[in-house]
């Protein structure tokens, strides 16, 4: 079970998807958790927050300056 303040990543994108847990919701019987993307990762900056099953992310360590660099490269070079 996650709770606000947790910072996670998505499994699908573990490696760009990272931010924080603002909040959940039950809806019929299953827990949706509030993620809001890390505002420091710039070319995802816009990303709306969304509504995630406990299934689709994991606690992580929050990113460091230098690791949110590298993340914010790997993405320009991806687009």
């Amino acid at each position: 079970m996650f709770k606000s303040g947790d910072y996670v990543r998505l499994k699908i994108a573990p490696n760009t998807r990272i931010g924080t847990i603002e909040g959940s919701k039950i809806e019929k019987s299953y827990t949706q958790y509030l993620f809001r993307q890390d505002k420091r990762v710039t070319s995802e900056a816009n990303t709306p927050d969304f509504y995630v099953f406990d299934d689709e992310i994991e606690r992580c360590a929050r990113s460091t300056d230098v690791q949110i660099q590298r993340i914010n490269r790997l993405i320009e070079r991806g687009s």
